[in-house]
């Protein structure tokens, strides 16, 4: 049986987020087929040091999972950040002026800038040298590594260390961080990229030029809890029969404008709809007072959360930055319609190719789309006949995992 190796700055029981779902799920679902291993760092919980795993081997969930010793220089950040962006900030300005494209596809590798570049990627807080280390020794015993999310050491480090076992999945937002001349040796070298949707191809094309990598749309599958009894889950929460559902971290730049424009819509159509938070963090973080229309969950259990997903009546996804959105197609398949933030180009594709998500673009027209998601009960039941169907046809896993074999077995 073959090896292949997954990389993630962060991995193991009690961990969230949906780069660390992504990685996880994957790791499962090709472990019928090969020999998996996830190589990663000891973080746990960034910024929290004393909750690090240990260094060192351990087998979870059936995947052997390698843990290299963190050693962050990251007393330097500040020092090494301004000098260590000065290419990227010249690339984002070229693209903003719609030149990066034409000039990465004459000159597709910059090395303008590198040193310090990687000089301060080291002060990331999950820089571990000794993972690079061992994918330079090891990299012969592996038909593909692949690298989930652009954005950490642990992908940008064994990219440069052996390119040509790599398969990228970048999870890659329009941020400016995509814009380091590191990337572009990257981008352009490794084996190939498997991207998540077309939005999220067309970005880096326009970012890399005509000399991106091999690539193809690839995405992931989800995997739901089962759920629990409503009647539990409901009088555990204080959650109404009718509420607009968000889930995810309660941050103001995932969040955006969600309550005051919700609690201005109810203002404006009389509606006594409530809205429900479900996610780490509270109002008070929010610097939004409470108020009786809207309830913060905290941090629920996947059961919980699969349940809350499955009687809300619409949910919403104000996310400006997605690389697909794994909440997105959960709602989907769950038969739930969804309203998103128009500025996320992702987003937008899904309510397209889907036809059972909206989207808004501004906080008018927030307002005026919720309240046709809530006043249409035959506009709701259209879409949530389109929604699993979406799911199944494009991101099931017997979709989405003979893509991904084939992509390794080519290597």
């Amino acid at each position: 049986m073959k090896k292949i190796a997954l990389t993630i700055f962060r991995y193991g029981e009690g961990i969230f987020g949906g780069t660390e779902a992504h990685c996880r799920m994957l790791a499962e679902h090709l472990a019928p087929y090969y020999q998996v291993e996830v190589l990663t760092t000891t973080i746990r919980h960034p910024g929290c040091p004393e909750q690090n795993f240990p260094a060192g081997e351990s087998l979870e969930n059936g995947i052997l999972v390698r843990r290299f010793q963190s050693e962050s220089r990251h007393e330097r950040y500040r020092e090494w950040r301004k000098p260590g962006c000065r290419a990227r900030r010249l690339r984002y300005r070229l693209d903003q002026l719609g030149l990066l494209s034409t000039l990465a596809s004459i000159h597709p590798v910059w090395m303008s800038n590198i040193e310090a570049e990687q000089r301060f990627f080291t002060s990331y807080e999950e820089y571990a040298p000794s993972l690079a280390a061992f994918v330079r020794t090891h990299k012969q015993e592996y038909a593909a590594i692949l690298l989930i999310s652009y954005y950490f050491t642990t992908t940008i480090f064994t990219a440069l260390a052996a390119p040509e076992k790599c398969i990228l999945i970048p999870t890659a937002h329009p941020e400016k961080p995509l814009y380091y001349s590191t990337y572009s040796h990257i981008f352009t070298r490794v084996a190939h990229i498997a991207f998540n949707t077309a939005s999220e191809q067309r970005l880096c094309r326009r970012i890399f030029g005509r000399h991106l990598a091999p690539s193809s749309i690839v995405g992931v599958g989800i995997e739901t809890a089962e759920p629990l009894p409503w009647d539990s889950v409901r009088e555990k929460f204080g959650l109404p029969e009718r509420y607009v559902l968000y889930v995810g971290r309660l941050h103001p730049e995932k969040i955006d404008n969600v309550v005051p424009e919700f609690i201005r819509y109810r203002e404006e159509y009389g509606d006594d709809i409530r809205l429900v938070l479900v996610g780490p963090g509270t109002l008070e973080s929010l610097h939004i007072p409470e108020h009786p229309a809207v309830i913060a969950t905290g941090a629920v259990s996947e059961a919980e959360k699969n349940t809350i997903i499955r009687h809300a009546t619409v949910m919403v996804n104000p996310s400006r930055m997605e690389s697909l959105s794994l909440l997105l197609l959960e709602a989907l398949h769950n038969r739930i319609p969804v309203l998103v933030n128009g500025k996320c180009e992702v987003m937008k594709d899904h309510c397209k190719l889907s036809g059972a998500a909206l989207w808004y673009d501004s906080g008018r027209d927030f307002r005026k789309k919720l309240h046709r998601l809530l006043s249409d009960e035959a506009l709701r039941s259209r879409m949530s006949e389109k929604g699993p169907v979406y799911v199944r046809e494009h991101y099931g896993w017997e979709v989405v995992i003979p893509k991904l074999r084939a992509l390794i077995e080519s290597l």
